[in-house]
């Protein structure tokens, strides 16, 4: 099955000049029919990784019809909501989160959330297990501190922020799984190595509920689970159709009906970053 329409929603830069990379990304999206792509800052000190704020920024002019600039912010320093105000000033339509030295409900960050719900800007987590960079040896890096239950939270405390949690919380899947039924304003995406290493059984007992499920246990909208699930590669350019195999497994395997399979794909995606003040074509 090959979706119709796609929005990638976690995408980094591929480890190359911008202009390079999106010489690279561009015939990726036109061969897949991506209409958008969720491109992620990261922002630490000593950074060894090419896509710092500057390099999506630089990406997102050159395609500012594709690309969707998402802004890092380095979790180190104190969370003035102003940061929020120049990220937003400067184009980016959303927030990407990683590697706290807190857990990511720690109050220290809800200035930093509580502009981003007032701003409407979508705020993509980092969740589970995170990657050794040769910048982070020696140094205290802690996963347990992005946990998908630390969204619970922060999802609760605000209702107008949307949250997307990444990788579906890998390993904690019950703990995403969870958290995305009674928080209608948090969203997954199952990027990273998740579909290689489950079985698409295992995934669909994860998100069980939809329409026909008992009411007091229903998505607060009446949504099925896999309205909740966005697509995501986190992969360089040239890999994106692997991912898309993963998920067309997934959902063929499952047997989902082409309505949710839109929804993972593009309608959800969309509706979020329509949300954001995007307009899609």
């Amino acid at each position: 099955m090959q979706p119709q329409r796609i929005i990638d929603f976690h995408h980094h830069g591929g480890g190359t000049a911008p202009a390079d990379y999106l010489r690279q990304l561009v015939p990726q999206a036109q061969h897949w029919n991506i209409h958008k792509i969720v491109m992620l800052g990261l922002e630490w000190p000593g950074i060894t990784m090419s896509s710092r704020n500057r390099d999506i920024l630089a990406c997102w002019k050159g395609e500012p019809g594709l690309v969707v600039p998402f802004a890092a912010l380095d979790m180190q320093k104190s969370s003035d909501p102003a940061q929020v105000d120049a990220l937003r000033e400067q184009g980016f339509v959303g927030l990407k989160f990683i590697r706290p030295p807190v857990p990511y409900h720690d109050e220290r960050f809800y200035p930093w959330y509580d502009r981003a719900q007032q701003l409407k800007m979508p705020c993509l987590f980092h969740l589970g297990i995170v990657a050794r960079l040769p910048e982070w040896e020696g140094h205290r890096t802690d996963s347990n501190l992005m946990r998908p239950i630390h969204l619970d939270t922060i999802a609760r405390s605000f209702p107008g922020l949307t949250l997307v949690g990444a990788h579906l919380g890998n390993p904690w899947y019950e703990e995403a799984a969870m958290s995305c039924r009674w928080n209608p304003n948090l969203y997954f995406d199952l990027s990273g190595s998740t579909l290689k290493r489950m079985r698409p059984e295992a995934i669909g007992e994860l998100l069980w509920w939809g329409g026909t499920t008992y009411p007091a246990y229903r998505d607060r909208l009446g949504r099925s689970a896999w309205e909740k699930i966005l697509f995501g590669s986190d992969v360089n350019a040239p890999d994106i159709g692997d991912v898309i195999g993963d998920y067309n497994r997934l959902v063929e395997t499952l047997e989902l009906p082409s309505e949710l399979v839109d929804a993972i794909f593009y309608r959800t995606g969309a509706s979020l970053l329509e949300a954001a003040g995007l307009t899609m074509s």
